[in-house]
């Protein structure tokens, strides 16, 4: 695994030992997260003969610390994945993106048409899809639209104990304070403008496109991904032994089995 750094940006890169395929692969964290969490699907995807990405957005470390991150928009964010796609050459790749980055890797598809596939795992919903949340959730729409009416000075990182009731629930109980060690703070204005509903033209995505939901998933239920999937005219793989966190909890090895063969099957070498 190396470590690239442009400018403010770090992005980390597994380089296989014999390449497979002529394209690569480049994951898109969600929010509050970084490329920590992919390292599973970086080394799997590696092996498997893709080199493979990772970007940290701006603002997350090892990026860069954004004193503005409370004010940072998705502009910013996709801002972020056109500038490394350019400086690496990658606007052939397939894109793999996580809740908010699935949101982020759908747009930045409408924009590059030379984009090979798009898949997203427990996506955020862009504007068309109703944004679901369990009834029990510590968080609603109503209490983000609160939030950013009372708070806009600082970028915020939810607790320990709401983090176990929404993306942490499908986590070794003992791995849970270790991985949510890997989140960061996350711009309030991002997740506003996801509450309020963030445009993406399904017609401009021309890729094949896969969509992941996970019958355990509190943050983003898959009868939201379902949705999702048919908004887009996408594919659909639904798993009921995850939740949020496929790339990381018990068995993750048969999500990224999974992915490798339907990029194997639409995206060719």
């Amino acid at each position: 695994m190396k470590h690239i750094k442009l400018e403010n940006l770090a992005v980390d890169h597994c380089l296989p030992k014999k390449k497979a395929y002529s394209y690569p692969l480049f994951f898109i964290h969600g929010a509050g997260g970084t490329s920590k969490y992919w390292k599973n699907y970086l080394l799997f995807f590696a092996e498997a003969g893709w080199e493979s990405y990772a970007i940290n957005l701006r603002g997350h470390q090892p990026s860069d610390r954004e004193e503005a991150l409370s004010q940072v928009t998705m502009e910013d964010y996709l801002a972020d994945v056109e500038k490394v796609l350019a400086d690496l050459n990658l606007q052939d790749c397939v894109l793999i993106g996580h809740s908010l980055g699935g949101l982020i890797a759908q747009k930045t598809a409408s924009a590059f048409p030379s984009i090979k596939a798009l898949v997203t795992i427990a996506s955020a919903p862009p504007l068309g899809v109703f944004m679901e949340m369990h009834n029990d959730l510590p968080y609603s729409e109503s209490m983000m639209n609160a939030m950013w009416g009372l708070i806009n000075i600082k970028p915020v990182k939810p607790t320990f104990s709401i983090a176990e009731q929404t993306v942490l629930n499908n986590i070794d109980p003992v791995e849970r304070k270790k991985v949510f060690s890997m989140f960061v703070a996350e711009s309030l204005v991002v997740g506003y403008q996801v509450a309020q509903g963030f445009e993406v033209n399904p017609e401009k995505i021309k890729c094949p496109k896969l969509i992941i939901g996970c019958s355990r998933d509190i943050a983003a239920p898959e009868s939201m991904q379902k949705s999702l999937s048919e908004f887009l005219h996408a594919d659909y793989i639904s798993y009921e032994q995850f939740a949020h966190l496929p790339m990381m909890e018990r068995g993750w090895e048969q999500s990224a089995d999974d992915i490798g063969n339907w990029i194997r099957r639409n995206a060719g070498k």
